[in-house]
């Protein structure tokens, strides 16, 4: 059984989460076009657009990336061939001659050489930055995918704390937005501690309050709510909340100003959902964009209805073409599995995406993109899934897949406005792409890499290698590392890429006792050290971690348990651990051979 199957047997938290937003973006100023260019459309086709620029030359800016498609998003720009950025927010797109009047003395201009540039991802619904190995480690996973803005599905009074935290600190990095649970994953009522922070409240830099999280069925936590199972011999039920009391918990929120997210998976479920939401609604317009995720099980009858309601409709990218054998009934093979039908269905709706890491791994927007838009999936190996016969014509075009990814999973978060699109006035949240995925045929798209990830004009993540589409990149001097063995494509200098997934992880190559080593520049004073586990199969397994003093190795801490891949053996000395000149890890015991995907070492200070 897959992964996402389990996940909805054993019950599925599923949550949305929060985009950054205590900035105000500055306003482009309106401008007269000089003439008319001719330029790709966001589906690859060309239509004639007004250029962005003036006949006066402009103010010179601080960024301009040339030489490449940048592919906008906006439907009225399409695919340009520059553009130029000033502190946090894009002032301009067109043409490379109309954005070259944008460059000064001052200017960085950067040769994108034929890689694409697209608006940063938007997940709008995730849970990818505290629950996959800590903030550090979710913000990493997140920003080396290209992810620049997130909604936080569940959010309870403490996660509020560590989110504000963080976000006070500077440690956010990633535009968060914040949805706070009505009820648990289990369907029990939180009441109203909600009201304690108000509707758009934003805190610091880069975090606000979105909105309300309520689940209406399992998956998490429970079966799902419908009338038959998915998988032969699963349990299935009735949704958890009679109409009258999910219509109450909706009516709550949405009066006191927030937008309401509904998690609801089975086709009984979704339906009591949109009933309340037709009752609380009353025909009227839907001003705060409350929205029905996951809707894995929909009927004809739930399809029709959507249009009507004017909700938001928020979808998974990934299929279960990795689990064809499973035994999947017809029920689910003539209701699940079909974004294409339910686009079609429902012209007028804002269809969204959300990754909902990690209960759909592997984190991968491009990977996302690719099962949207064939139905199949990239496996957490980083192996292709071809989709089964019965799933394989519900798929999206990639121009509508991308939208989803971008500017619909930003008006899924009310932030529409600000990201989602590269149109001037809107934040620099950019990233660098090393092809179009407009222009690639379907198959080809999980060889996409991402090359560059931008938010507010800073350059916050760079792929190895592609430093020359990082403006501002300041390469890390990277320690040295040695191992007692490794096999051919897996060295010990994996573990300090900055990289957890795919096939960036070392390993040994041998059985236990192996052991792995970091060489500082100097004498460094360490607050942690993070050890990203690849382990296949899990076991128990023990490790002794290290730390050498001048010249001399003692031992700082024993690892002794279970684990398995993604998950994280942290040491955290008490106080910090002064004159660090290496560390070694070493494993002594372990089913499968020592490998690590990553070593993060943090320095005081």
């Amino acid at each position: 059984m897959s992964r996402r199957a389990a996940m909805m047997v054993a019950s599925m938290l599923i949550a949305a989460a929060c985009q950054g937003g205590a900035e105000t973006p500055t306003t482009a100023a309106t401008t007269t076009a000089q003439d008319d260019s001719t330029l790709s459309t966001s589906e690859g086709t060309t239509t004639t657009v007004a250029p962005t620029t003036t006949a006066a030359a402009p103010d010179a800016v601080d960024l301009i990336f040339t030489g490449g498609p940048v592919v906008t998003m906006d439907p009225a720009v399409g695919t340009v061939e520059a553009i130029a950025i000033d502190g946090d927010t894009i002032v301009a797109v067109g043409s490379a001659d109309q954005i070259a009047q944008y460059a000064g003395a001052d200017t960085v201009v950067v040769d994108l050489a034929g890689r694409t540039i697209i608006p940063g991802f938007v997940d709008a619904h995730t849970h990818v930055l505290f629950e996959m190995g800590g903030l550090a480690d979710g913000q990493r996973l997140a920003l080396e995918n290209g992810i620049t803005t997130v909604g936080d599905a569940y959010v309870s009074p403490e996660r509020v704390d560590a989110y504000v935290a963080a976000a006070e600190s500077g440690e956010l990095r990633v535009r968060a937005n914040m949805y706070l649970v009505r009820t648990d994953a289990c369907g029990t009522d939180q009441g109203l501690w909600y009201e304690e922070y108000p509707p758009d409240e934003a805190f610091g830099y880069r975090l606000r309050v979105a909105g309300v999280k309520i689940f209406a069925d399992g998956g998490t936590c429970g079966p799902l709510g419908a009338s038959e199972p998915f998988l032969q011999g699963v349990e299935v039920s009735a949704p958890f909340h009679d109409l009258e009391t999910l219509t109450s918990y909706i009516r709550d929120a949405a009066d006191g100003g927030y937008q309401v997210l509904v998690h609801a998976q089975g086709d009984l479920a979704v339906a009591n959902v949109q009933d309340a939401y037709a009752s609380v609604l009353a025909g009227g317009e839907n001003p705060r964009h409350h929205r029905i995720d996951h809707n894995a099980l929909v009927t004809e009858d739930i399809v029709s209805r959507y249009n009507d309601l004017g909700l938001v409709v928020v979808l998974l990218g990934s299929s279960e073409a990795c689990a064809p054998d499973a035994p999947w009934t017809d029920f689910y093979k003539e209701n699940g599995e079909e974004p294409a039908e339910i686009v079609a269905a429902n012209p007028d709706v804002v269809f969204a995406w959300h990754g909902d890491d990690p209960w759909i791994v592997p984190v991968s927007p491009v990977g996302e993109l690719y099962g949207l838009v064939t139905r199949g999936a990239v496996a957490e190996d980083g192996s292709i899934c071809e989709p089964a016969p019965w799933m394989a014509d519900e798929g999206v075009t990639v121009g509508q897949g991308l939208a989803m990814m971008t500017t619909g999973s930003a008006y899924a978060l009310r932030q529409e406005d600000v990201v989602g699109s590269l149109t001037p006035g809107r934040f620099a949240d950019v990233v660098v792409l090393s092809d179009n995925p407009l222009t690639v045929a379907g198959d080809e798209l999980p060889a996409i890499d991402v090359l560059m990830t931008m938010i507010g004009g800073v350059t916050e993540f760079c792929m190895g290698g592609a430093e020359a589409w990082c403006p501002g990149w300041a390469v890390p001097e990277v320690p040295a590392t040695t191992a007692s063995a490794s096999r051919p494509g897996h060295g010990s200098e994996l573990v300090l890429d900055g990289s957890v997934s795919g096939e960036s992880f070392w390993s040994s190559g041998a059985d236990a006792p192996q052991w792995i080593r970091v060489d500082l520049h100097e004498p460094t004073t360490l607050s942690a050290i993070r050890f990203v586990v690849y382990q296949n199969p899990p076991s128990d397994t023990i490790h002794e971690l290290e730390v050498m003093v001048d010249g001399e190795w003692t031992l700082a801490e024993t690892f002794i348990g279970f684990t398995t891949t993604g998950d994280v053996l942290m040491w955290d000395p008490r106080p910090d651990f002064g004159a660090v000149e290496a560390i070694r890890m070493t494993t002594l015991e372990s089913l499968s051979w020592p490998e690590w995907y990553e070593i993060e070492i943090v320095a005081s200070g």
